[in-house]
């Protein structure tokens, strides 16, 4: 498995460098986002290790950047700013996790297990295509959803997220039912999350042409209900 870590502290990503490459890692460093853009244009990564303060541009908008360019890969952030808009912030940007400095490398390196296995598990047996309802098609090997001649490619929590909901077909789930199952182990996240990642998932949907609510309806003060249709 490959990791990009994006820090400008060199100290920080020595340290990150030779703890994961300890553990089996191919790792590759980066000063600057535009150094980070270059490397990931070159070379497939798995994971990306992104600091939010960067010089000129920030991890935030590097991390835009990078699902903007419709690059999937999981991105966990790194930032001393711990308050929970932060958090939110970073998420809305289009990480999959976010980490609080000062933190044990040990955290770190099961975050990024956990998020292996969660693709992992994804894959299937036979990363056969499942029909999710609305003439749309999902390829969990690729986190690929299709429509006729079209295609989105969904991050790894999205994806997660989609799988909750066809395997929860016309069953009310509450923001906390879909918290706990997909971030409460995570730590350092608000239920807010829940409401920023159906966000992004209707969103894709909508690229698709399936009308934002028709497929992911909001049951008002209890939570969602997947429609397959």
């Amino acid at each position: 498995m490959s990791i990009l870590i994006v820090e400008d502290d060199r100290d920080i990503s020595t340290l990150l460098k030779r703890g994961f490459e300890l553990e089996g890692y191919q790792v590759d460093c980066a000063g600057s986002g535009e150094e980070a853009m270059g490397k990931i244009a070159a070379k497939p990564y798995e994971t990306m290790i992104l600091d939010v303060m960067l010089p000129r541009q920030s991890g935030l908008e590097v991390c835009k950047d990078v699902r903007d360019a419709g690059n999937d890969l999981t991105v966990i952030m790194l930032s001393a700013r711990d308050a929970v808009p932060d958090r939110i912030e970073g998420l809305s940007a289009g990480a999959d996790d976010y980490v609080i400095k000062p933190f044990e490398f040990a955290e770190l390196l099961a975050r990024v297990k956990a998020h292996e296995r969660r693709g992992r598990g994804m894959r299937g047996a036979d990363d056969e295509r499942i029909d999710v309802g609305a003439g749309l098609l999902f390829d969990p090997a690729i986190r690929k959803l299709e429509a006729d001649d079209n295609s989105v490619l969904l991050t790894e929590r999205e994806a997660d997220l989609l799988n909750l909901f066809v395997n929860n077909a016309g069953k009310l789930l509450s923001r906390m039912d879909l918290f706990d199952t997909l971030w409460a182990g995570d730590g350092g996240n608000s239920i807010n999350v829940v409401d920023v990642y159906v966000g992004y998932l209707r969103r894709k949907l909508a690229a698709l042409g399936v009308p934002s609510k028709s497929l992911v309806k909001t049951v008002r003060g209890k939570g969602f209900m997947y429609d397959p249709q």
